[in-house]
């Protein structure tokens, strides 16, 4: 019974802590509004560039980042991904565009900060223009509305 005890204050300890992290300073991103659990919550918002997401911060040498999938529905998961050069990648193979994901960043057992993070879908057309030019017309005489026969079936 003592040993569940100890067990229990410890879990309530790092959970505690985990959720009192100090926040990150991230470089790049936009500011977002996340709803989790019905409640809203900021967050930084990446998009996809090169095969995944950056999450760029300072200079931590020796630091890891705990990523943990908090989308509302999704199945729990976590992950621990390197900080290198101040740079958390994230990529399209292990993440999903549009989940969002709680990122704790730490050297050994000290936590040095943490964000909450929306992975922007890719976008999946850009705008192209489209000009229509004398190569596309129809055969015919060019004065007037040519007749074209429909094939048979």
């Amino acid at each position: 019974m003592m040993r569940g005890l100890v067990v229990g204050v410890a879990l309530v300890a790092m959970l505690g802590g985990a959720a009192m992290a100090s926040p990150l300073k991230v470089r790049n991103g936009s500011t977002v509004r996340v709803a989790l659990q019905g409640k809203r919550e900021a967050g930084v918002g990446l998009r996809m560039r090169s095969g995944g997401w950056s999450l760029e911060l300072g200079a931590l040498p020796g630091a890891v980042a705990d990523v943990f999938d908090v989308t509302d529905g999704a199945t729990a998961s976590k992950w621990t991904v390197p900080v290198d050069d101040g740079v958390v990648f994230l990529d399209q193979e292990t993440f999903v565009a549009g989940h969002a994901y709680r990122v704790l960043v730490r050297r050994g057992a000290e936590s040095l900060g943490a964000t909450l993070v929306y992975l922007y879908p890719p976008s999946v057309a850009t705008r192209t223009k489209v000009t229509f030019g004398d190569a596309d017309a129809p055969a015919g005489d060019g004065d007037g509305i040519a007749t074209v026969k429909k094939p048979a079936l």
